[in-house]
């Protein structure tokens, strides 16, 4: 199975995560310019002890807090081994990571994104201080185990996105599987590889460290989100100190990202917006350029939602029908 896109609008560019795509590519172009695209062993060794996640180094420099026991953490992240180690990793992550940049936001995104990296690298650390020998000294390098916490963040967060995959079976097909199915089957292969010990010098460790603290983090936003939806629906009575009259002063409107979530079909896109507190005749949707323009206010006028989504098929204009229940906008714009 090969993935090639999901059917899931974002609100906002990705502009972290078109970074985090063009760095480590800079970075394998870097790698192929001075190991001769890898033909000069010596150097390619030299590259990758030196920038590498070397266990043993990090066990030996990190008690000490040395700089460069932490920086080979960082730097291994962008390395790839060969040219299908990166472009497998990056499309993994240009399928998955915009959306979740789309809910975390970019500094929060980059921030997530490097801390699965270091969680990952310490799994991978923990098994081969339980294997021993050389995997201590075994250089690890690639973007698979900060994509793994993007893959585990992605599944809790947008469970029922579909995944349109490429099938090999007697003849070549596509297949839209929903993202629960897709990536549960990618978890339980490497938790069967790591078992059996299959693909040698691949760090299926991390893989399942790096899965583990994105499925965390992507719990914790779930949990965030619903205690802001319940907050949003306290009775005014509840922020009421003390009965006193008070001066009326200029109401200053706080405005909100819309939290989106899509399913595209052969016949139609439909959009789930989660915008508590609003009347349904407030809301105001327009259609540009396959661009979805979402706006309202709630009605106690103190909280303006704002925000796109941008579509990756053509649709009509005219929404097919809104249904607006308990905080969520349900959108389906038909395709032409």
């Amino acid at each position: 199975m090969f993935p090639l896109y999901d059917e899931n609008p974002r609100a906002t560019r990705p502009y972290m995560n078109y970074s985090l795509l063009a760095i480590n590519f800079a970075v394998f172009i870097w790698e192929a310019a001075v190991t001769g695209f890898f033909t000069n062993q010596q150097a390619t060794v030299r590259l990758f002890l030196d920038y590498g996640f070397v266990p043993a180094n990090f066990l030996e420099g990190a008690p000490s807090m040395r700089i460069d026991a932490f920086s080979s953490v960082l730097s291994s992240m962008f390395m790839h081994g060969g040219i299908m180690h990166l472009l497998g990793n990056m499309l993994f992550l240009w399928i998955f990571g915009d959306n979740i940049e789309d809910r975390f936001g970019h500094g929060k995104y980059l921030a997530s994104y490097l801390f699965w990296g270091f969680i990952a690298s310490m799994a991978h650390t923990a098994w081969a201080m339980n294997v021993g020998g050389q995997q201590l000294l075994i250089p690890a390098v690639g973007a698979s185990g900060a994509i793994s916490g993007v893959l585990g963040a992605y599944v809790l967060m947008f469970p029922r996105a579909r995944i349109v995959t490429l099938m090999f079976y007697f003849f070549i097909t596509t297949a839209r599987i929903p993202a629960f199915a897709y990536i549960f089957m990618w978890f339980i292969f490497q938790v069967f590889a790591a078992t059996v010990g299959a693909g040698a010098g691949v760090a299926y460790l991390a893989h399942i460290g790096g899965f583990a603290i994105g499925l965390a983090f992507g719990l914790s936003y779930k949990g965030l989100a619903k205690v802001r939806f319940r907050l949003a629906y306290l009775p005014k009575e509840s922020y009421k100190r003390e009965e006193k009259p008070i001066e009326p002063r200029e109401m200053k409107q706080i405005v909100r990202p819309l939290r989106m979530e899509g399913i595209t079909t052969r016949e139609y896109v439909e959009i789930l917006v989660e915008m508590p507190g609003v009347n349904e005749r407030d809301i105001s949707i327009n259609v540009y350029d396959n661009i979805v323009y979402i706006e309202a206010v709630t009605e106690d006028g103190y909280r303006r939602y704002k925000g796109k989504a941008i579509l990756r098929a053509d649709v009509k204009q005219e929404p097919e029908f809104t249904h607006y229940l308990n905080g969520i906008l349900r959108v389906r714009l038909v395709r032409k």
